[in-house]
C-alpha cells in the first residue's frame, strides 16, 4: 500500500518511462496522491535533471536509480513490481506476470501495427496525425504547433487509462496493459477524424480563424492585430450586427455579409481592422463585451500569471529545491474537493535510494553499497 494522501493515496507507481508523455502520466497520478517512484538509470545527469522542463514533469514524485539491463537490476524491478499497482514504461515488461499487475506503455504508435517499433518526434506526432495539415495559415506550409503538446495529450490518456483499469481492478482482480500512442492521441486532440468520417469534409489550414468552410456558418471568429497585440474577435450570438455599433462601421450590418458570413471573411476581416489598429487589448474586449461580443485578449506566456483569474486559482507556486534554488511552477490542474493536489519538489537523481531499497526491500546497507560499486545503482 502506499503511503501518499490524496485521491490515489494508497497507489504504488514504478515509473519506467523517459521522455514527455509517460512522466506526465506519473505527475498527475503523483498529484493524485500516489506515491510514483522514478526509476532512472546510473549515473543521473544532474544538469538535465536542473531543467525547467524535467522539474515541471516530476513534481511529488521520488526517485531511484537503476540499471534495468543487468541481471541484479531486473531481480530488484521484479521485486518493486511485486509491490506496486502499476507500472509506466514505453513498453511492457513481459516478464512481469503478476495477475493483478497495471502495466501502461506510453509510445509513439503503440505496441502493434507495422510502425510499433519506429522511433518518431514531436513533428512527427503532429505530421502523421493530420495535426500540422491544419496548423498555419492556407498559403503557407503547414506548421507544429509549438512545445510538446502531442506528448502532454498522451500523458493525459495514459493518466486516463491507468484510472479506469484501476477501477477495472477494483470489480475484476485483473490487471491488463493499457496500450496509448501519442500519435494516435494527437489525433484526437485536433478533432478533424469526425467530420471527415461522417461528411467526406476534409479541413485545410485557416491560420487563426474558426475551422469552418460552409459560406453560412457564422463568423468572425478570428484572432486579429489591434494596437498592442492581439484579441479573438467572436460575433455575438444574440445579436451578431451589432459588430457594427462596436467597430464604428456601418457596412459592417450589411445583410449580405450576414447571409454567408464565412464566405465573406476576408471582407470582414479588412472591416474590422482599422478599429482594431485604433486600440489596445483591454479596451477592445471591454467595449466588446458591453456589446455580448465574446471577444478574449491574447496573452502572451508573461502575462498569464498577471492574470487575475489565474492569481485567485493560485497558479503559480513556488518550491524550494536543494539543486537549484526556488523554482516556480504550474499550480494544479485538478482541484479534488475531497482532497488537495499534491505539490512537492521533484526529486534528486537516487534521492530515494535507502528509503525505497532499504526501508521497502529490506536490503542493508552493506548490499546498497556494493550494489552503487557495480553501478547497478
Amino acid at each position: 500500500m502506499g503511503m501518499g494522501e490524496g485521491l490515489l493515496g494508497d497507489l504504488v507507481v514504478l515509473e519506467l518511462a523517459e521522455g514527455v508523455a509517460g512522466p506526465y502520466c506519473g505527475k498527475l497520478l503523483a498529484g493524485l496522491g500516489a506515491e510514483v517512484i522514478k526509476v532512472q538509470p546510473p549515473p543521473a545527469d544532474p544538469v538535465r535533471n536542473a531543467l525547467p522542463e524535467f522539474l515541471h514533469l516530476n513534481t511529488a514524485k521520488k526517485s531511484i536509480t537503476l540499471d534495468a539491463t543487468t541481471e541484479a537490476g531486473v531481480a530488484l524491478l521484479h521485486r518493486l513490481a511485486e509491490q506496486a499497482d502499476l507500472v509506466i514504461g514505453e513498453r511492457p515488461w513481459p516478464t512481469l506476470t503478476r495477475e493483478d499487475l497495471i502495466q501502461v506503455a506510453v509510445s509513439w504508435y503503440g505496441q502493434t501495427g507495422p510502425y510499433r517499433d519506429y522511433r518518431a518526434s514531436e513533428f512527427t506526432a503532429f505530421a502523421m496525425s493530420g495535426f500540422a495539415h491544419l496548423t498555419g495559415n492556407s498559403d503557407r506550409e503547414p506548421l507544429r504547433p509549438n512545445f510538446n503538446l502531442a506528448q502532454y495529450q498522451g500523458g493525459l490518456h495514459a493518466a486516463t487509462g491507468a484510472m479506469a483499469a484501476l477501477m477495472y481492478r477494483d470489480a475484476t482482480g485483473l490487471g491488463q496493459l493499457v496500450d496509448v500512442a501519442i500519435v494516435e492521441a494527437a489525433c484526437f486532440a485536433h478533432g478533424a477524424m469526425a467530420p471527415y468520417l461522417n461528411l467526406g469534409v476534409v479541413y485545410r489550414r485557416a491560420g487563426t480563424r474558426n475551422l469552418n468552410f460552409n459560406p453560412k456558418y457564422q463568423y468572425p471568429s478570428v484572432t486579429l492585430p489591434c494596437k498592442d497585440g492581439h484579441v479573438h474577435v467572436h460575433f455575438a450570438p444574440s445579436d451578431p450586427q451589432l459588430l457594427a455599433l462596436l467597430m464604428e462601421e456601418p457596412r459592417l450590418a450589411g445583410p449580405d455579409l450576414w447571409s454567408e458570413p464565412m464566405g465573406h471573411a476576408d471582407e470582414f476581416d479588412e472591416l474590422c481592422l482599422p478599429w482594431l489598429a485604433r486600440h489596445n487589448r483591454k479596451e477592445v474586449v471591454e467595449r466588446a463585451q458591453e456589446l455580448r461580443h465574446p471577444f478574449t485578449e491574447v496573452l502572451n506566456v508573461a502575462e498569464l500569471f498577471q492574470d487575475q483569474q489565474l492569481i485567485a486559482r493560485g497558479m503559480l507556486v513556488e518550491l524550494d529545491h536543494p539543486g537549484v534554488g526556488r523554482v516556480a511552477h504550474v499550480g494544479p490542474p485538478v482541484r479534488p474537493q475531497a482532497a488537495p493536489w499534491r505539490m512537492a519538489r521533484a526529486p534528486l537523481p537516487g534521492e530515494h535510494n535507502e528509503e525505497v531499497y532499504c526501508d521497502r526491500l529490506g536490503l542493508s546497507g552493506e548490499e546498497l553499497g556494493r550494489l552503487r560499486e557495480q553501478h547497478v545503482l
